[in-house]
């Protein structure tokens, strides 16, 4: 499978994303699991990004991040910008269905022939990938599991498969959000389902310099610390007590 690319907190591009109004503090108060998704070069939940207009008004928006190194080993960020209107025009009536519903289909699209095609609802974009790339991909697949043809099939048609890997139940699926294009998780088809949102996000996460503020659909917002309200702050003295109350739990164990 394709090697996954992972980085240090050291290599983040901090001057890049200030650019974006993204500071070096709300970067470093980001929840673990999203910090965890950044430096793996899988993209973050949908984060409050600033940008400046042709008059020099600033606009606020929102955009997924993900780094990418290049060819000369340098770090670069790459934005996948959240659409206002839904980006599914030129998919049939079924096919959008399919789409909304959160499965995978084989579309083909302007430009860009047949592709496995996947919405990704909190940025109201379609994610592509040719056909042939993920096809490839579900091969190697098949050479290092010893998949059947059956099981094959079923993943190139957008499908998910369970197989048994040293007395464990593995399943393994198209998932444009992965690296590779085909994600896998512990368990069966259910626990594969459940695994994309395992990164769902308490809604209040506070760091050292603010908090990130999660709504319904996992998208961040940050309020400095200086800028606490009253409920932010309530919040904060009850987070804080369970962390208290979990770390005594924790040494009663030991």
């Amino acid at each position: 499978m394709a090697k996954i690319e992972h980085f240090t907190a050291e290599e983040i591009p901090y001057e890049i994303l200030a650019k974006f109004g993204l500071t070096h503090e709300m970067i470093d108060d980001l929840p673990q699991n999203v910090m965890l998704r950044l430096l793996s070069s899988r993209a973050t939940p949908v984060l409050p990004i600033i940008t400046e207009n042709a008059e020099g008004q600033l606009i606020q928006s929102f955009a997924r991040i993900s780094l990418v190194r290049l060819a000369d080993d340098t770090i670069d960020v790459c934005f996948a910008p959240k659409w206002v209107d839904e980006d599914l025009e030129e998919f049939s009536i079924a096919q959008q269905e399919l789409l909304k519903a959160g499965n995978v289909t084989v579309a083909d699209m302007n430009g860009k022939g047949r592709c496995f095609v996947q919405f990704d609802e909190a940025i109201n974009q379609v994610m592509a990938v040719p056909e042939s790339i993920i096809c490839q991909n579900i091969s190697i697949l098949k050479r290092n599991f010893n998949l059947s043809d059956a099981d094959k099939a079923i993943l190139e048609d957008g499908g998910i498969i369970e197989m048994e890997i040293n007395h464990q139940i593995i399943s393994a699926g198209i998932d444009l959000n992965d690296e590779t294009g085909i994600r896998m998780a512990n368990g069966d088809v259910i626990a594969w389902r459940q695994d994309a949102k395992a990164d769902s996000l308490p809604r209040y996460n506070f760091g050292l310099f603010g908090c990130w503020i999660a709504d319904e659909d996992n998208t961040l917002s940050y309020v400095a610390e200086e800028d606490y309200d009253e409920k932010l702050l309530s919040e904060q003295k009850r987070a804080q007590s369970m962390h208290a109350a979990e770390a005594q739990l924790r040494q009663l164990k030991i």
